[in-house]
């Protein structure tokens, strides 16, 4: 039945299971599991990405009569130290002799919310912060780049963010420059986002907590792309005294690297060579295409929208690199997990195959719901 449901979209939450064990079968330099014991597995490269290792704990095994329940906990570590999870969730597996074999029956899940702890409250706090600082920091990259955009097509900078999400006052309201409509209105994660000082040539665009004393940083940006911030939190502070997070070169998308230029003095390509091509010619290199999951809390709050993503693509067509340009952080992800296992032919200079370096497209629409 779990096979049948499975969809086009990637595994279901069951499925996901069985993906596991078999992993822990095939991955065993990566995956542990112990028969005995309060632990039942561990794994230095858990699914999500963010941490160094996942340990599943047994936090109890009741045998009943002919049903066993077992409930397992995870624990997350980060530099080898436990991280607070923003909820508290354990799986119960139940399970029933049948034929002299344990067969699984029924799983449970739980999430737990202590209230009254208030080093949970304050791991949920700093938790929070720590997710709305990296999506504020992904929508100014997003505005520098619009804003880039903007004045190659108009000549000069927009100065509201209307005019670059395609609003009634924008110069074409059928062109976006920045795909977060949700910067329209200039809020977005608790923060308040601001776009002063412009006019053909400059621009500041501020993003400043709408809470107060919230402890998370301010940001700031100029026309040069380079992305600056505030401990306070204040946006006058960044501008003056705010700290590099990232580099001109970095918001642009390409980290700082220098690409190789083309050996015009050759017919064949120097060693490391990397060419630019356009989505267009790299889409039409594409033999495999994974399409991503679609993030079931960025479904259940019905958020859509395009994810922009920076990729470098190895001689062989394998997808070498990937960074974020611009895209919602619920669905980002997802779209970065797809994408790394997709497929292209090599790309051909002069008949010897190059690096390539373009930018992906990755769509996720809310259609028929």
């Amino acid at each position: 039945t779990f096979d049948k449901l499975t969809t086009s979209n990637g595994p279901n939450g069951p499925r996901m299971l069985t993906m596991l064990a078999l992993g822990a079968a095939s991955e065993k330099d990566k995956i542990k599991t112990f028969d005995a014991g309060s632990t039942f597995l561990t794994t230095t490269e858990p699914l999500t990405g963010v941490y160094d290792k996942l340990e599943i704990a047994v936090e109890r095994d009741d045998l009943n009569g002919d049903v066993d329940e077992i409930e397992l906990v995870p624990h997350m570590y980060k530099g080898g130290k436990e991280q607070n999870l923003p909820v508290l969730v354990n799986f119960v597996f139940s399970m029933k002799m049948e034929a002299d074999l344990w067969r699984l029956s029924e799983v449970r899940l739980g999430a737990r919310l202590p209230l009254e702890d208030p080093s949970f409250l304050k791991a949920m706090e700093e938790n929070q912060a720590r997710q709305n600082e990296q999506s504020v920091m992904w929508s100014m990259r997003g505005v520098i780049n619009g804003e880039k955009s903007f004045q190659a097509v108009q000549g000069n900078f927009a100065c509201t963010f209307s005019e670059l999400t395609g609003g009634s006052n924008a110069p074409n309201p059928k062109r976006r420059y920045i795909f977060d409509t949700q910067l329209a209105n200039g809020k977005r994660d608790g923060y308040n986002f601001t776009i002063a000082d412009c006019d053909a040539s400059h621009y500041h665009v501020f993003a400043e907590p709408a809470l107060p004393g919230s402890g998370q940083r301010a940001f700031c940006a100029d026309e040069s792309g380079t992305l600056r911030a505030s401990a306070d939190g204040k946006a006058a502070t960044c501008l003056t005294n705010g700290t590099v997070v990232e580099d001109a070169a970095a918001s642009a998308g390409t980290s700082g690297r220098v690409e190789a230029k083309l050996n015009t003095s050759s017919q064949t390509p120097a060693a490391g060579q990397r060419v630019r091509v356009s989505q267009g010619i790299a889409q039409g290199l594409l033999v495999s295409k994974v399409q991503p999951t679609y993030p079931p809390e960025a479904r259940n709050a019905r958020i859509q929208g395009t994810v922009v993503l920076h990729a470098v693509i190895s001689k062989a067509g394998d997808v070498e690199s990937l960074e974020l340009v611009s895209g919602h952080p619920m669905l980002a992800p997802a779209a970065i997990e797809a994408v790394k296992q997709w497929k292209y032919r090599p790309y051909l200079l002069n008949g010897n195959a190059v690096e390539v370096d373009t930018q992906i497209t990755v769509n996720f629409t809310l259609s028929g719901q």
